[in-house]
């Protein structure tokens, strides 16, 4: 008898994996959020639940047996698209000169937004009626805002009022947001390259205003 026959082959031993996995509760939960994901980035839209099992190898019933609710699938989604994103997060140093670190930061936001754009979009239209989805997208923001305030400190420090509401650290935010890339790139038509260097240009102009030490 040949190891096959004998259920020893690759291929049993592929398909009795499989099986192991999906009976691993940690699988099958990253599974389903990864599917949900996936399935958002391909399409643009909020797929179903039906689709998204399918997607994860898993019967349709499993999703809510992992998330209480859909709230709790796409909370528990957006909390893993953010390790995704900040997944490029590089250290800017703040020694380096104003204009080296403007670049430096938009290259480095150009790749983060590209990686939350279709998720963010989908997760604009559910927070209202999502408070921890919400949650999680302002902890984004947060951070956004904080790597900000530490990269441009030495700017910040000499400017006056520069963390006051309407000041720099607002104008900077506004500019390299997520939300100013979106337009560039799905209202402007720009192109990755050209969207960067619109933001580094507005970056470059706000921070050169900004009175230098002696």
């Amino acid at each position: 008898m040949s190891d096959t026959e004998a259920g020893k082959g690759p291929g049993r031993t592929d398909a009795g994996a499989r099986r192991r996995r999906r009976r691993d509760p940690e699988w099958t939960y990253a599974a389903l959020l990864d599917a949900l994901l996936g399935l958002i980035s391909e399409s643009g839209r909020e797929p179903t639940r039906k689709a998204i099992a399918e997607r994860a190898g898993v019967s349709e019933r499993t999703v809510f047996v992992h998330f209480a609710d859909r709230e709790a699938l796409y909370v528990a989604a957006a909390r893993r698209q953010a390790e995704r994103w900040r997944a490029h997060a590089e250290p800017v140093p703040t020694a380096w000169e104003t204009a080296r670190k403007a670049g430096a930061l938009v290259a480095q936001r150009g790749r983060m937004y590209e990686v939350m754009t279709p998720i963010r979009r989908i997760g604009l239209g559910l927070e209202a009626d999502s408070p921890g989805l919400r949650g999680v997208m302002a902890e984004g923001d947060a951070w956004f805002r904080a790597d900000l305030a530490a990269v441009f400190a030495p700017e910040l420090g000499r400017g006056p009022d520069a963390e006051e509401p309407g000041g720099l650290l607002d104008a900077l935010e506004a500019a390299s947001s997520w939300a100013a890339w979106d337009h560039l790139r799905s209202r402007r038509g720009l192109d990755e390259a050209t969207a960067r260097a619109a933001i580094e240009r507005t970056l470059r102009a706000l921070l050169e205003v900004v009175p230098h030490t002696s």
